[in-house]
């Protein structure tokens, strides 16, 4: 997923995906300069079975 598509998911500002990505606190992969997400590990951190 982008960064835009992260945002909207968690009904964030695209800004703090960036923050929270960058704090390490949003699993995330970096292809080049952009930011990539795995749908799966997202929902695994909202529902509490991930750190």
């Amino acid at each position: 997923m982008t960064v835009s598509e992260v945002a909207d998911l968690l009904a964030i500002p695209v800004s703090t995906v960036y923050y929270l990505a960058r704090q390490g606190r949003l699993p995330h992969s970096r292809v080049g300069r952009t930011y990539r997400f795995l749908r799966p590990q997202l929902e695994a951190l909202l529902d509490g079975s991930e750190r």
